[in-house]
């Protein structure tokens, strides 16, 4: 079944790769500025999102410029693989927005616990 809210979700939350230095990776979210101000409350749940992948050392969003700033360890990863991790976790963001929808109003831990699952099943197929 066609997600409409997914898909323009979709649209808005792309991203590109504005910095590449090893160690430290730059990403610019295009259309940063027409992200629901609501989603600017889940920074903190992103930044450890994004921290599930092994060799995550840091990550910093500045919503002024529309950035975040990654910072990894080489010796575990590379720039490629925290891309891919970004994609996984928006798609799985995308693909899950009914059950993200019916978690409203539920306990913030609660929620958490079932996202960071659905992520890290995803993360060890």
């Amino acid at each position: 079944m066609f997600n409409f809210k997914a898909s323009i979700l979709n649209l808005l939350f792309k991203f590109e790769v504005v910095s590449d230095l090893p160690g430290r990776l730059r990403i610019k979210v295009n259309n940063y500025k027409k992200i629901p101000k609501e989603a600017v409350n889940f920074q903190n749940q992103a930044m450890e999102a994004v921290k599930r992948l092994d060799g995550v050392k840091t990550v910093k969003f500045n919503f002024v410029i529309g950035t975040v700033l990654i910072g990894y360890d080489c010796d575990k990863l590379d720039s490629k693989t925290i891309v891919n991790w970004l994609n996984t976790i928006k798609r799985l963001a995308l693909d899950n927005m009914d059950l993200i929808n019916s978690l409203e109003g539920k306990d913030e831990e609660e929620v958490i616990d079932i996202l960071f699952d659905i992520l890290d099943t995803s993360a060890s197929k």
